[in-house]
């Protein structure tokens, strides 16, 4: 019986013992661990909220580090050690600019605390940044202004039409009629402005359809348009339209292909001096089964001139591509490209680049 109520008076001490070591332990109770701020705007600039915490322990609390799950949030923190009783805090900063919509980002806190780590969370919305007409159309053409002045419609094959649009603006007080000089609008683009009189500080519309199928002409295709504002044409500024026109090819042609091949499609001149020049051919032959036909070829500088094989080459027969080099105003290492489009449908033989590589010697 002795033994009995010893054993039980010597578990109730180790209890009490562990519960008096435990309340000396220092405890972070914070007010909340998350914050919502809401709707926020990109303009006011960085948002911030305080988590205050209280130690409820015995013993104080120390931080030693606090780390955020984004860089777009700065913290910072009670660096002194807070006594039992007293607050703490946890400052957040986070940082909303080019960042748009929901965001949840996550904060850290390591200390010596019995519940340590403890992680707050900060949640909110972020909204669109609000621009001036300025920055929305950065362009101008005479008083007009525009959210661009270039359109790329990419890759085109030639039986595909598309469409894209400019916005424009008016930012006088006075009415602006926008229109262009139809004559000298490539074929294939047909453009519409509307409405064609804007009204003071009335937003309109440009819109270009590009018929690749009116283009006659291959792979890089660029137009330039010139406005003419209240009919008067804008000299120094125009509008910009590019494409990489791409033929559509038919079963029966990717059947019985075409195939253009070179003896070589690199050449190295080896070393010349400034101001000299050298002229290579670049010789190929059809080893397919109809007429090749070379559609363009275009040149990487202008200090290189390319003469071709105009007719087309029937099955077995062969050509050339002339290119002359002059070196005039170059120095060091050359490396100029022809490009060379054909009527091969095969990716690697519609599209080929020939080589021109050397060195000049910088005259003395």
């Amino acid at each position: 019986m002795k033994k009995t109520v010893s054993l039980v008076f010597s578990i109730l001490l180790i209890s009490i013992s562990s519960i008096f070591a435990q309340q000396k332990e220092p405890i972070m109770s914070f007010e909340k661990l998350k914050h919502d701020y809401g709707n926020i705007t990109q303009e006011a600039g960085s948002a911030e909220y305080k988590f205050v915490f209280t130690n409820t322990g015995a013993e104080p609390i120390i931080i030693s580090i606090v780390k955020t799950s984004c860089g777009c949030t700065s913290p910072l923190w009670s660096k002194e050690p807070v006594a039992p009783g007293a607050s703490g805090f946890i400052s957040v900063a986070f940082n909303p600019k080019n960042r748009p919509g929901h965001f949840t980002k996550t904060i850290t806190v390591t200390s010596n605390a019995k519940n340590s780590p403890v992680t707050l969370t900060i949640t909110g919305t972020v909204g669109e940044k609000t621009q001036t007409k300025e920055q929305e159309y950065p362009h101008e053409i005479g008083k007009l202004r525009l959210n661009s002045v270039h359109v790329n419609f990419a890759s085109i094959f030639t039986d595909q039409v598309k469409t894209q649009t400019i916005k424009i603006y008016n930012p006088t007080a006075a009415d602006m009629k926008v229109s262009f000089e139809n004559e000298r609008v490539p074929k294939y683009l047909t453009i519409e402005v509307s409405p064609e009189t804007l009204k003071p500080e009335e937003v309109g519309t440009i819109t270009i359809v590009y018929d690749a199928s009116k283009v006659h002409d291959w792979d890089y295709v660029r137009a330039s348009l010139y406005l003419f504002i209240d009919g008067q044409r804008v000299n120094n500024k125009r509008i910009n339209v590019s494409a990489i026109v791409k033929e559509k090819f038919s079963d029966k042609a990717t059947k019985n292909p075409p195939v253009i091949e070179f003896d070589s499609e690199v050449f190295n001149f080896g070393t010349m001096n400034e101001g000299e020049s050298v002229t290579h051919e670049y010789t190929f032959k059809n080893t397919g089964k109809t007429d090749l036909i070379i559609r363009k070829t275009r040149a990487s500088c202008g200090c290189t001139a390319v003469n071709v094989t105009k007719e087309p080459v029937p099955p077995g027969g062969s050509g050339t591509i002339k290119a002359t080099f002059n070196s005039k105003g170059k120095s060091g290492k050359q490396n100029k490209i022809i490009t060379v489009i054909t009527n091969c449908p095969s990716p690697k033989q519609n599209k080929i680049l020939l080589k021109i590589t050397g060195t000049v010697n910088k005259k003395q």
